[in-house]
């Protein structure tokens, strides 16, 4: 699509209605993230994705996908082990959201540990370390952007989620993907 405006006036990138100024909701297919290091910064480690601005980019995305669409992070551990383990947190929270267990998912976002490592391969502490300050930060974080999608997202928002690591190494890549299935 090529920025611009159109003869009759609509701006050709606005997906909104042009009466109600609406933006029209739940279109988007899939949504892919690389996080980590920006692509060609080799030189320059500093400039990295970050676990807020991460979290609130997802969970936009999450808001504009249509049923059968896809969100699929991949995460990077070794990097910023924390926006590894918020975007864990927060997809597996997506797929919590028509849980039948006990607290629905509230509590299960209630649930993240104060000890919140999220990953039990690599000893304790992962890259980022695991101190409960921290991890009640993840924990604030996540359940917010939960909040977010239940009042904003769809009434019955059915999410399925998976994440896919490599057994044995807890630094690698770890991709995360959610499936909007109703």
């Amino acid at each position: 699509m090529r920025g611009g405006t159109r003869t009759d006036g609509c701006d050709e990138n606005d997906v909104g209605n042009v009466e109600t100024g609406r933006r029209d909701e739940h279109v988007v297919g899939l949504v892919c993230y690389n996080l980590g290091f920006l692509p060609g910064a080799n030189d320059d480690r500093r400039i990295m994705t970050q676990s807020e601005s991460t979290l609130r980019s997802i969970t936009d995305a999450a808001l504009l996908l249509r049923v059968g669409g896809l969100l699929s992070v991949m995460t990077y551990p070794a990097s910023n082990h924390e926006e590894s383990v918020v975007v864990e947190r927060f997809v597996e929270g997506l797929g919590m959201l028509t849980t039948r267990n006990e607290g629905g998912w509230m509590g299960y976002a209630n649930g993240i540990p104060d000890d919140d490592d999220d990953d039990d391969d690599d000893g304790g502490g992962g890259a980022g370390g695991g101190s409960s300050s921290g991890s009640a930060r993840v924990r604030t974080m996540v359940t917010r952007a939960l909040e977010r999608v239940v009042s904003l997202g769809a009434v019955g928002q059915t999410w399925r989620a998976f994440v896919h690591r490599p057994l044995g190494r807890p630094f690698s890549p770890v991709l995360v993907t959610a499936t909007r299935i109703k």
